[in-house]
Parts: structure tokens; sequence; C-alpha cells
């Protein structure tokens, strides 16, 4: 570290040295447990469980059960699976896994139990 307290290019913090982060309150809605009744999801399907070149709405987007998937909402997001989003499933693996899905202009590869925490309500060919 350079004696004005500064880091020199290729210097890393050691653990003496203190920063502090500052996180921002995230918006939107908050992920809900796959038990919680919604009226608005009333009719509402996985994503896994969507016919193949079937297209979806994106009504919500939730955290699976159990411990170590509470981020997975937020990944799935960053890939743009936002409720309103349009959605299809291209094609599926031989056994069902993974899933090709389209959403936006990105076409991504999802596991099914990633694609389940996507609850979509498909769309009918009158309202494409």
């Amino acid at each position: 570290m350079a004696r004005d307290g500064r880091h020199a290019p290729g210097d890393w913090p050691s653990d003496s040295d203190a920063f502090s982060i500052t996180l921002a309150p995230m918006s939107g809605e908050f992920p809900l447990p796959h038990d919680v009744a919604l009226p608005a999801l009333a009719g509402a399907i996985g994503l896994g469980a969507l016919t193949a070149m079937t297209d979806a709405r994106i009504l919500a987007v939730l955290a699976p059960a159990g411990p170590g998937g509470a981020d997975l909402p937020e990944r799935l997001a960053e890939l743009g699976f936002l409720a309103g989003e349009r959605v299809r499933v291209l094609a599926r693996a031989p056994f069902g896994d993974p899933l090709a899905v389209r959403v936006g202009s990105g076409t991504f590869a999802l596991r099914r139990a990633e694609a389940d925490c996507i609850r979509v309500l498909p769309l009918d060919a009158a309202s494409r």
C-alpha cells in the first residue's frame, strides 16, 4: 500500500485494511415460497410443464423451497426472466432436463427445477 493510503496497481488489500460496501435496497417483488397461494397465479403453471413451442407470459419467479435457492430469482431476473415477459420452451433434452428456453432475444438452457420456479400463463392463439 502506498504511503497516502491508496493501493498501488496489483496491490491487494490485506485483512487489516478496512473498507465498507453499501447495498441499495432492491426494488420490485420479493420471491414467495411455492406453498403460498396467490389469486394472481390462478391458472399458472411452472415453465417446465409448458408444452414445447407454446408461448407464455411470465407471472412470477419464485424461490425454490429448501435451503440454497434464495438467489435463484435474482439470477433468473438478470437473464431476463421477469414478470410480463414472453417466454417459450424451444426444446427438451431426451429425459426432459435441461430445457432450451427463449425469453426476449436470448436462448438459455435451464434445469427443470429452475424452470419450475418460473410461473407462467400459457397464451392461446387469440392473445398472441
